[in-house]
């Protein structure tokens, strides 16, 4: 087969019923000289059934198992598989928007400085209700201050489009930041290059209760404090107190659900809003958490009410009619 431009890298471990959408939409994307490597790191769910039907009918589709042994390691294994020249990052869970690889292709040929591009996206609950809009800084010296500052508002790692001889030069994913590999290869990738954000939407970025950040949240702080020491270090410099300070907070012990309900109020997702405001009452009526969060959506959807102000949910082709039934045995655009 004839060498890619890009390689998707796409790890899965138990993607469940996420994982057709997700692969469904690599194959509507306009630019279509891609590879996609799935990483099966130890699924239980069938998520290894879904990926080999869709190898069977589309040869971009590569396949490759391994025991569980955690994101980094799944990533590190895709690396090694991967044959273009561009590593583009996936999640099994997310939605990429049809243009998303051609926006970004047509961005860093424009830009050679650049070695490492997102975009913005479009938050959505678990359901794939849309709640708010990640919008992250273009410029190259935002984003690297901001993670040497342990801000969030950096690059979503789901949409990035990064080259590969980059990646092989920063020395891959690193098992000793496990929970934070995403901002530990963009600090290693910054010393190499330009990074940088499309202000378009690329990704429908599926968010869930069990959020990953609060579930490792000890581990994130002390893996991101060792990493951002480390960073100011090979700078010269050093992190300010306010920033080590902020990585010694304890967590947040609020409902997820109740504040993707006020954001998506705020963002002018009322049906969003309403739905997961529902959830919240059902499965803990007599909380004053719960009480608050009806509150304050009622006071911020009158608002967006009264202003005529609402969110634009995007729009995506349906993703069933690029799925990967076991029973086609070719399908239209295969490599």
């Amino acid at each position: 087969m004839p060498t890619p431009q890009i390689s998707f890298v796409v790890p899965v471990h138990n993607a469940g019923g996420y994982l057709p959408a997700s692969l469904a939409s690599l194959r509507w994307q306009t630019h279509t000289d891609w590879e996609a490597v799935c990483v099966d790191d130890g699924s239980t769910d069938g998520s290894t059934d879904v990926i080999e039907r869709f190898a069977h009918a589309d040869r971009r589709f590569r396949l490759i198992r391994q025991s569980q042994a955690g994101l980094v390691s799944a990533l590190n294994t895709g690396l090694r598989h991967a044959r273009g020249p561009w590593i583009a990052r996936m999640d099994g869970d997310d939605i990429a928007l049809p243009d998303r690889l051609e926006k970004q292709l047509a961005f860093v040929r424009q830009n050679p400085r650049c070695v490492g591009l997102g975009g913005a996206v479009k938050l959505v609950d678990p359901d794939g209700r849309p709640i708010g809009e990640g919008v992250y800084p273009t410029d190259h010296r935002t984003i690297e201050q901001n993670l040497l500052d342990a801000r969030g508002e950096t690059i979503a790692h789901p949409t990035l489009l990064a080259r590969r001889d980059a990646i092989e030069s920063a020395g891959r994913y690193r098992h000793e930041y496990e929970t934070v590999q995403d901002a530990d290869l963009l600090l290693r990738l910054s010393l190499l290059g330009e990074l940088a954000n499309l202000s378009d939407e690329v990704l429908l970025y599926r968010q869930h209760p069990k959020n990953y950040c609060r579930v490792h949240y000890a581990t994130i702080q002390e893996e991101m404090r060792r990493l951002i020491e480390q960073a100011h270090s090979e700078r010269g410099t050093s992190p300010s107190d306010k920033v080590l300070s902020r990585l010694q907070r304890p967590a947040r012990q609020t409902s997820l659900v109740g504040k993707w309900a006020r954001k998506a109020a705020r963002n002018g997702y009322l049906s969003t809003a309403f739905k997961l405001t529902a959830d919240l009452v059902r499965d803990a009526p007599l909380s004053p958490h719960t009480g608050r969060v009806v509150a304050e959506v009622g006071i911020r959807s009158a608002v967006a009410i009264g202003w005529g102000r609402f969110g634009k949910p995007t729009s995506t082709p349906d993703w069933r009619r690029w799925d990967c039934p076991e029973q086609r045995a070719v399908t239209s655009g295969a490599a």
